[in-house]
């Protein structure tokens, strides 16, 4: 029985101790948090595949009109012909390059979002247990109240979807 009652009191006193939790937060706080996140991260898948889609192009086409190899006739001062200038279209074919890069990157990053998105959902659909602490005055002798003591409260939270 002594092991019991110490168990319980053990049990009663760290409990309290488990269950603050230093940053804890709403349900709505964090379903917008989650809602935020979502939103981002689908707004990212969307846009990632549009610029590396973009970038290829350049980049197809710096390499073709390179290929082609667009040549300028070159005329000197008296119009004589001299030869022909060709166009290298190095430009295009690096920013395709890094367009497409970039495009891959913003694609790929917007799985961090999405993982956010759902660990804060499963945060908030969680039963949380809360503590807190009240004050309350005791009613005393000729209608004036006592010091006032401390109440503990220990709260079972269990969020239903909305």
């Amino acid at each position: 029985m002594r092991i019991f009652f110490s168990f319980l009191a053990l049990l009663f006193f760290t409990l309290p101790a488990f269950a603050q939790n230093a940053d804890a937060q709403s349900y709505d706080e964090l379903m917008k948090r989650s809602r935020r996140a979502r939103t981002t991260s689908i707004i990212m898948v969307s846009t990632g595949p549009v610029i590396a889609a973009g970038g290829i192009g350049t980049l197809i086409y710096g390499l073709v009109q390179k290929e082609m190899g667009d040549e300028d006739p070159i005329f000197d001062s008296n119009g004589n012909f001299i030869g022909y200038e060709t166009k290298k279209h190095n430009t295009e074919i690096v920013v395709g390059a890094a367009a497409a890069l970039v495009g891959l990157g913003v694609a790929i990053s917007s799985i961090a979002f999405s993982n956010k998105a759902d660990d804060l959902r499963r945060e908030a659909r969680k039963v949380k247990l809360k503590t807190s602490t009240d004050r309350i005055k005791i009613p005393g002798f000729q209608n004036s109240y006592a010091t006032g003591t401390t109440q503990y409260k220990l709260s079972l939270v269990i969020p239903i979807g909305r």
